[in-house]
């Protein structure tokens, strides 16, 4: 058994189960302790790795400060055992509790709650179905039931003696008026004393942190669900028909080829010999050929040898394309495909006119390779228009039943059948540009009521929101699905649901967490100067933003009295409620 640590509450950072060692780290820096206490969940990210608590142990051994651990995770304790920090499985607030009972009257209002200390027991706190009474509040209360005495009383008073003095024909001497006066001056002085205590106040304007949630349910797909976590599925099929309309390759050139003059440079210091036909390619792709052998003789960088020859250009270019006109360059800088890059610059071709005689004439016929292209491209584009189809059969199917129905997109639930396609292999070797391809194909699946999915996952996200937190939003197109289990024969699936929603902290003092929020930021700040009320303020965890106002505005100070300090919060969403059928 590990010991019990007695410490501070204010030295006490709560860790939430997913949090980010990163995360802990900045909260960790803006704390004024060197020494914090860090209360970690059972299961939490922070306590899976002996590495996590290492790495957390340096960084803010970096800063100057010191860290210890308090949980009940076994893992956990050996761990930060490993990582050599400090852990206790409880700490005592026995002593604190008693000072607190000292100070506070007994009162038939205000009844001792665990909640309001703000701090985690062994059990999750709940809620109370109403909101606790605070120690200002009472006083408040107990105010309003008292006569006190005020200005309008007092003159009310004055102006009566008046009246009553001036019926009777009373007489004042001026010791009298000059002990009168006294008393009025003396009285307004304790007035503006009072009024300088007492209506001075501050509001305090709160953005709450808020941050993500996830919640992850099993479902169940079936013929006929039950209760729970099931839901009914729906079988759709259709069929799609889709005709292709694709470019025929083959190339036939009746063209001329264009041919001129060609230099061969040699700078290798050797002679090079070369054979009829060798190419010589321009940078576009264009290939020439020499007409016979040939024996360029060698030469140097300063002075190459040089030999001039006839060529030819060939039908098609490097990248298969007929020439035919393009053949007629200018002069160019032609280099030889054969060799080495590194090696072209030894050996290549330069033309000083423009070759001529180039003519286009250019037939495209079909290919076998052109069907058999088509067909695969004609199979895929099948299956896409196939699914778009079912698609539009669930929107139907679901407009006939008065649902929000949404298809099951899993490969393994969508089953395709054989495509039906018609290859005309009757069209090879003719002249054409384009042909056409038609084929069919069959498709199913299942689909699913969308609205009823999110419903159950709406209850499930509610319910797991943290307390002291309010779900002020539910993220509907953040739905995933995860198919565990397919049986399209029985239309049985399983899937993993899950949907992300957003919670922020209870600021407003009329919400329990808000409540005990303010009655905590209320005894922090009351009499400090706004600078460090506002740091104060901004460094709690639950504060994202706050801005101060105070009257009067020359105010440099919060006022003394809790009682005039208002918290407002900046967050007009309400929270998230689930409604009952």
């Amino acid at each position: 058994m590990t010991d019990i640590k007695k410490v501070s509450k204010k030295k006490i950072l709560f860790v939430q189960i997913d949090e980010e060692i990163t995360r802990i780290f900045e909260r960790v820096g803006k704390l004024p302790y060197n020494e914090v206490y860090l209360v970690v969940p059972k299961r939490a990210i922070l306590l899976q790795s002996v590495v996590n608590l290492k790495i957390l142990k340096q960084k803010i051994s970096e800063i100057g400060k010191q860290v210890s651990l308090i949980t009940n995770d076994v893992n956990g304790m050996k761990l930060a055992y490993q990582a050599e920090i400090k852990v206790f499985d409880h700490w005592n607030i026995e002593a604190q509790a008693a000072e607190v009972k000292e100070k506070e009257p007994e009162s038939a209002l205000l009844k001792p709650v665990a909640a309001a200390q703000n701090e985690v027991e062994d059990e999750l706190p709940s809620r109370l179905p109403q909101k606790k009474s605070s120690i200002f509040e009472v006083v408040k209360h107990k105010k309003k039931t008292e006569k006190s005495f005020g200005f309008a009383e007092w003159w009310a008073g004055v102006k009566k003696a008046r009246l009553e003095a001036k019926n009777v024909g009373l007489y004042l001497t001026p010791g009298k008026k000059r002990w009168i006066f006294a008393v009025v001056a003396g009285s307004l002085l304790f007035f503006f004393v009072i009024a300088y205590t007492v209506l001075p106040g501050a509001t305090l304007t709160i953005e709450p942190t808020s941050g993500v949630i996830s919640k992850g349910v099993n479902i169940m797909l079936e013929p006929s669900p039950g209760d729970g976590h099931s839901l009914k599925a729906y079988e759709v099929e259709t069929d799609s028909e889709y005709t292709l309309t694709h470019s025929a390759t083959g190339i036939e050139s009746e063209g001329a080829n264009a041919s001129g003059k060609l230099t061969i440079i040699n700078t290798s210091g050797v002679a090079r010999p070369l054979i009829a036909t060798t190419r010589f390619q321009t940078d576009d792709g264009i290939v020439f050929r020499i007409q016979s052998d040939v024996s360029v003789p060698s030469g140097t960088v300063t002075s190459p040898g040089k030999l001039e020859v006839s060529v030819v250009a060939d039908a098609l270019d490097a990248n298969g394309a007929a020439v035919g006109e393009r053949g007629n360059v200018g002069p160019s800088r032609f280099f030889l495909p054969a060799l080495r890059e590194d090696t072209r610059d030894a050996l290549y071709g330069e033309s000083y006119a423009a070759m001529t005689g180039g003519t286009t004439l250019v037939h495209t016929k079909v290919t076998e390779d052109d069907l058999t292209a088509a067909k695969a491209k004609l199979e895929s584009n099948l299956q896409e228009k196939a699914l778009a189809a079912l698609r539009k059969e669930v929107l139907s199917l679901g407009n006939e039943q008065g649902l929000n129905l949404k298809l099951l997109e899993d490969s393994d639930a969508i089953v395709y059948g054989a495509a039906i396609i018609d290859v005309p292999y009757e069209l090879v070797g003719q002249e054409m540009d384009n042909f056409e391809m038609t084929g069919s194909l069959s498709i199913s699946g299942v689909a699913y009521d969308s609205d009823a999915l999110y419903n159950i996952l709406k209850t499930e996200i509610v319910s797991v929101q943290t307390p002291g937190k309010q779900l002020i939003a539910v993220k509907e197109d953040s739905i995933s699905i995860v198919v565990l289990e397919v049986n399209n024969a029985g239309l049985r699936y399983k899937l993993t649901a899950q949907i992300q929603g957003i919670e922020e902290y209870e600021i407003d003092p009329e919400l329990e967490g808000g409540a005990d929020l303010a009655e905590k930021i209320k005894e922090h700040v009351a009499g400090k100067s706004i600078e460090e009320a506002t740091n104060y303020i901004q460094n709690l965890p639950e504060v994202n933003q706050v801005e101060i106002t105070v009257w009067p505005f020359w105010s440099p100070t919060i006022p003394n009295l809790p009682e005039n300090i208002k918290i407002k919060s900046l967050s007009e969403k309400e929270a998230v409620e689930v409604e009952e059928e």
